[in-house]
């Protein structure tokens, strides 16, 4: 559809297109959640950025069809328009989800480094200088 001149009809080719690209991005957004393996969620993350890269195609052919005909959606154009939407809202959500859940990993991972840093520091001092603790007789 790159290399041809677009037509009137293009339009619903071009919003199923993205609409199947969109399902594979909110497949791998939710994916996302599941991969507790560095290497799987890389690979993952390298699949959305595909995914990415060909929604930016799409997006410049429906650009390029929107500044050629300028008309109404039809009623089936209309309807996949409104599962778009659906789709990129759903999309947005668990990525901000998972947004979150890597803040919450991030800081308690941070509080984990700290703590460590503590205990090194703790260790490194002189015995004289850590706190002592009295015994007391009962």
């Amino acid at each position: 559809m790159a290399n041809k001149k677009l037509t009137d009809s293009d339009l619903k080719l071009l919003l199923e297109k993205q609409q199947s690209l969109l399902k594979e991005l909110l497949e791998f957004s939710q994916r996302q959640f599941a991969e507790s393996d560095p290497v799987g969620l890389e690979e993952l993350l390298s699949q959305k950025e595909r995914c990415f890269e060909k929604m930016q195609k799409v997006d410049s052919l429906l650009e390029k069809w929107y500044m050629q005909f300028d008309r109404d959606l039809k009623q089936d154009e209309q309807f996949l328009d409104q599962t778009l939407q659906d789709l990129l809202e759903k999309i947005l959500n668990s990525e901000k989800d998972f947004e979150k859940v890597v803040g919450r990993e991030k800081k308690a991972v941070s509080l984990q480094i700290d703590e460590l840093s503590r205990q090194m520091q703790y260790r490194k001092e002189p015995v004289q200088q850590r706190a002592k603790i009295k015994n007391m007789m009962t």
